[in-house]
């Protein structure tokens, strides 16, 4: 390979580390998510995950064989929460940064 073409090749990978480092690094994964009316953790159902946080602000699956994911948003002093299902029963649970 030439130097050129090396070049461009690295400055062109630092270039997309840059620009998506940050949303790769937005959510980090969490074992619990506090609630008003309890805590959520991995094994959870939906109808428990509802019952202690009520209902998500946004239901999200990317396709038929992805999880479901409830978006929580808790207002601009809390951390905003993504919790995944698969087969109705928490899989997951990531925080996000500060909610609106």
């Amino acid at each position: 390979m030439s130097k050129k073409i090396l070049l461009i090749t690295m400055i062109t990978v630092f270039i997309v580390m840059l620009v998506y480092q940050p949303a790769l690094l937005a959510l980090y994964d969490t074992s619990s998510l506090e609630c008003d009316n309890g805590t959520v953790s991995q094994g959870n159902s939906e109808d428990s995950v509802r019952d202690k946080c009520g209902s998500p602000q946004k239901v999200t699956q990317e396709d038929e064989d992805s999880p479901i994911v409830w978006f929580y948003n808790f207002g601009p002093s809390e951390f905003v929460y993504y919790v995944s299902f698969t087969n109705k029963i928490v899989e997951r649970i990531r925080m996000g940064g500060y909610g609106d």
